[in-house]
């Protein structure tokens, strides 16, 4: 391997994202240095200087239809795949409609798995140009290829029909060819455009003996900078310009090239026609390095199940998910250790779960958790190797976090006492540990977490006391069924309270309950106290951080509600911790005279207020509660962060300089482990790793006290933010967040 490619990436940095952008080889650096400083002249000029950026940019367009088989056609410089896109549906609709076609007759055609550029162009340029057409997708099978029998069925009225080359999240390529005869047989007057983004240099092209109409291609998907591509059209096909002007391109896209982009081009052209002397390694050696990937990787996953698989993937591209983790946890854990992998598309890395593989048809918990590990033809044997040691090295993280089961002895990993709080979208449930007594008890299991919280109570050799429900609507859950699989010999009644017993023991903890019936009829709220003193309680659905449940539910009752807030708060001091079953704010806590702020209905149904006064306010306020979660990005809350300053790295030396001044790492326990913050940052302050999961204890055991001055950090300083809205409600006043978090800092 050519030092070319060796010095591509950190070495600090293992970055496995190259579906998303590819670093920049020096090659085509130099070429764009090159064309910037020495050859920068305007090919439409016609002195020397221009004639010589003249004769390059052609020289590349040759290089382009010599790699694509392309002898005929257009080969149109773009600043990207996106334009090409845009660029293609508009010709292809344009001619649609000069040939008479629209209405809901007319189909538009797209792969369900498409990236996500070829439907909102179809849906933006059919409204523009008021077609008014049937937009639809072509299903996938769970293998990621196209159903070509519900493709032959579509055809007949189809008028313009969007494949994909090979997907950009599974790596599934489609069989152009089969999709070709389809076409050929029951409709040959339709336009054809097949994204070729993921395809350039993993697989074989051959456009001119293809009936492809528009091929779009991405240059910073092949170590080219961002910002240049470029476009096939096929000889006859309809094309109008996007953007006109100076005429530019023989007058089909306007606009000076994009020259010194177009010189990169040129590098990796270049590098792609000569295989014996390129940078470039052959697809059996890519095959080999996805082996070595999967093998590591199934190290540290064993149950590791792969999204899609050969033949029916790129060597490039591995896509898994893992039982019991959703893809967060693995970015966090991988991003700790500098290991760089997505979720999905970059374009869609806000959203939960991946369309993609939801179109295939796999289980939801596929998608939520799905991984995309990829990674390009300049790939070295090197790289490979540092990758799979870097994954490896995680092995004793994940065992360590009870992340995996394993074989080891759980006494010797270390645990922490107190309690924990998991989330899932807006649900919550607790994990009340002891390490002395080795105890464990479970509060509002979700189904969705039921796999890590077994993990933790088997991997660590705890005994599970109990798996509790704070309210039953119609009857016990699932999630606390499978948890209770966990220990037998016990009798318990519905809500997994064990029978004969008055308060539970978890070594310094107790736990009593009191019937608070209400938002459904068998509804209970446990009291935590420790040392005898009243800690927390677990309040379920009858009060939530800002606001109160709901009773328009099934067995729902407004009076017992009330009655139920009255025994609650008789038993409450005003500071006591209240802890719900459902979060749709991101506040993780509150407490009594929290909630009476906060809630001015709570108030009057303490002082018995009539039903008829509040009934329809209380059901308006928690329909508004739960809205409210849709208008959330990710961890951040939309909230007033007056009280919390925001801090910008550049500032991070004068104030870790300052005394008393303690920085909270708020990553999760198997992040903190694979990154230690003193990797990022030159640390002289007092550091306390309390993780979003434990923050609310930290507050409960005063491990925080409101009068501290507090750095708060996390990986990209969102998590970080929401830990210090959390602690301002609670009367923290001296706050500090890290914008961009240690990512930033890497």
């Amino acid at each position: 391997m050519s030092a070319d490619a060796m010095t591509c990436r950190k070495v600090s940095e293992i970055y496995l994202d190259n579906n998303a952008t590819t670093a920049v080889l020096p090659g085509a650096a130099d070429a764009v240095l090159q064309c910037m400083q020495q050859d920068f002249g305007n090919p439409s000029s016609t002195h020397s200087t221009g004639i010589k950026a003249k004769a390059l940019l052609e020289h590349s367009r040759k290089l382009a239809r010599q790699l694509l088989g392309a002898d005929n056609g257009d080969i149109i410089f773009t600043s990207g795949a996106t334009e090409g896109i845009q660029t293609s549906v508009l010709s292809a609709l344009l001619a649609i409609r000069e040939r008479g076609l629209a209405g809901p007759d007319t189909l538009l055609l797209y792969g369900a798995t498409e990236h996500k550029a070829v439907p909102e162009s179809l849906k933006h340029w059919n409204c523009l140009l008021q077609l008014n057409a049937s937009i639809r997708a072509i299903p996938v099978l769970i293998n990621g290829l196209l159903d070509l029998e519900a493709l032959a069925e579509l055809l007949p009225k189809a008028a313009l029909v969007c494949t994909m080359a090979a997907n950009n999240e599974t790596g599934v390529p489609q069989d152009l060819q089969a999709i070709e005869q389809l076409l050929n047989q029951h409709n040959a007057d339709a336009y054809w455009l097949v994204d070729c983004v993921q395809a350039l240099g993993k697989m074989p092209l051959n456009l001119a003996a293809s009936r492809i109409d528009y091929a779009p291609f991405s240059g910073h998907k092949l170590y080219a900078p961002k910002g240049i591509g470029f476009l096939y059209v096929r000889k006859g096909a309809p094309y109008q310009p996007l953007i006109t002007g100076g005429g530019q391109e023989g007058g089909l896209r306007s606009g000076t090239e994009n020259l010194p982009g177009i010189a990169a081009l040129n590098y990796i052209f270049q590098q792609l026609l000569d295989p014996e002397h390129s940078i470039f390694v052959g697809s059996n050696q890519l095959y080999q390095y996805r082996e070595q990937l999967l093998a590591a990787l199934r190290q540290l996953f064993p149950a590791l199940v792969l999204n899609s698989d050969l033949p029916q993937a790129l060597p490039t591209t591995l896509n898994f998910s893992v039982p019991g983790f959703f893809a967060k946890d693995i970015l966090d854990l991988f991003d700790a250790a500098g290991i760089r992998v997505s979720s999905g598309s970059a374009c869609s890395s806000k959203v939960t779960g991946s369309f993609v593989l939801d179109a295939m048809g796999l289980e939801r918990w596929r998608s939520e958790g799905a991984i995309r590990l990829s990674f390009g033809p300049a790939f070295s044997q090197a790289e490979c190797e540092q990758a799979c040691q870097r994954i490896l090295s995680l092995v004793s993280v994940v065992k360590q976090h009870g992340l995996v089961l394993t074989d080891g002895d759980p006494l010797n990993i270390p645990t922490s006492s107190g309690l924990y709080q998991f989330k899932h979208d807006a649900c919550c449930s607790y994990l009340l540990l002891c390490q002395q007594s080795r105890q464990a008890l479970i509060i509002d299991p979700v189904l969705a977490l039921t796999e890590r919280l077994s993990n933790i109570v088997q991997s660590r050799g705890l005994k599970l006391v109990a798996v509790l429900e704070t309210h039953i609507h119609q009857q016990a859950g699932q999630a606390a069924l499978l948890l209770r699989q966990l220990f037998s010999g016990q009798q318990f009644d519905q809500t997994g309270w064990p029978q004969d017993q008055q308060q539970l023991h978890i070594g310094p903890y107790q736990l009593s309950r009191i019937a608070t019936p209400g938002h459904s009829p068998l509804a209970y709220s446990l009291l935590l106290k420790q040392a005898g003193e009243l800690k927390a309680a677990f309040v379920g659905d009858l009060l939530l951080p800002g606001g109160i449940g709901r009773t328009d539910l099934a067995g729902g009752d407004a009076l017992m509600l009330q009655h139920s807030l009255q025994q609650l708060a008789a038993q409450l001091y005003p500071e006591t911790l209240l802890f719900s079953s459902h979060d749709y704010a991101q506040r993780f806590v509150t407490r009594l005279s929290l909630a009476l702020q906060e809630s001015p209905l709570l108030e009057s149904l303490l002082a018995g207020a009539p039903q008829q006064q509040w009934q329809q306010v209380l059901n308006q306020q928690c329909w508004q509660l739960q809205q409210a979660s849709s208008h959330l990005c990710g961890y951040v809350e939309v909230a007033n962060d007056d009280a919390i300053a925001l801090l910008q790295s550049a500032q991070l030396p004068d104030l870790l300089a300052e005394p008393g001044l303690v920085v909270l790492d708020v990553r999760e326990p198997y992040e903190q482990s694979a990154g230690a913050l003193n990797r990022y940052l030159p640390l002289s302050a007092e550091v306390l790793e309390v993780p979003l999961s434990r923050l609310c204890d930290a507050v409960l055991q005063q491990q925080l006290q409101p009068e501290q001055s507090l750095l708060l950090v996390c990986r990209s300083g969102n998590r970080s933010l929401l830990a210090a809205r959390v602690l301002r409600r609670l009367g923290f006043s001296k706050l500090w967040n890290l914008q961009g978090g240690v990512a930033l800092l890497s």
